[in-house]
């Protein structure tokens, strides 16, 4: 898997102003899709558990990528930004989910009950840390953009 640099320089991802409501947005968005694929039978819908997990945790990685301020218009560059953040390691099994993602999305292939308890195991084990670095990163900027007000204020004038 290329580096994120790869991808901004061919123009699969585009830098823009971080956007905190879309960041919240968007983890809102994988929290639910979990919730509603966690009721789903793994053994009779194991496409739709699968798909839905994907996508979650895609959300999150599109999360983290405009609350750093970027746009990626590529599922490899969202997994390969994991990189920046120490997260080199679920990189290589994110990317088989994509590739299987794909696979089942456009070619038909599909997808056995394993494929999709592996996803739903790797969500359970790492969405956590990729949720906590996300909020970690709106925090941060809030907190700045707050800092950067507070400096643009005229000061009260003294009695």
């Amino acid at each position: 898997m290329n580096d994120f640099e790869f991808y901004l320089n061919e123009g699969d991802v585009r830098k823009r102003k971080p956007d905190m409501e879309l960041a919240k947005s968007l983890l809102n968005d994988a929290k639910y899709r979990i919730e509603k694929a966690s009721k789903l039978d793994v053994k009779e819908f194991s496409k739709m558990v699968f798909e839905n997990f994907y996508d979650a945790l895609r959300d999150m990685l599109d999360a983290l990528l405009a609350a750093d301020g970027y746009k990626s218009y590529s599922h490899e560059a969202a997994i390969a930004y994991l990189k920046k953040y120490g997260l080199s390691a679920l990189t290589q099994e994110l990317d088989s989910f994509r590739a299987l993602r794909n696979a089942s999305k456009y070619y038909g292939k599909e997808i056995s009950m394993d494929s999709a308890d592996d996803i739903k195991g790797f969500f359970l084990d790492h969405a956590k840390s990729i949720e906590g670095i996300v909020g970690q990163r709106i925090n941060n900027v809030q907190k700045n953009e707050q800092s950067s007000e507070k400096m643009n204020e005229p000061e009260e004038e003294s009695p």
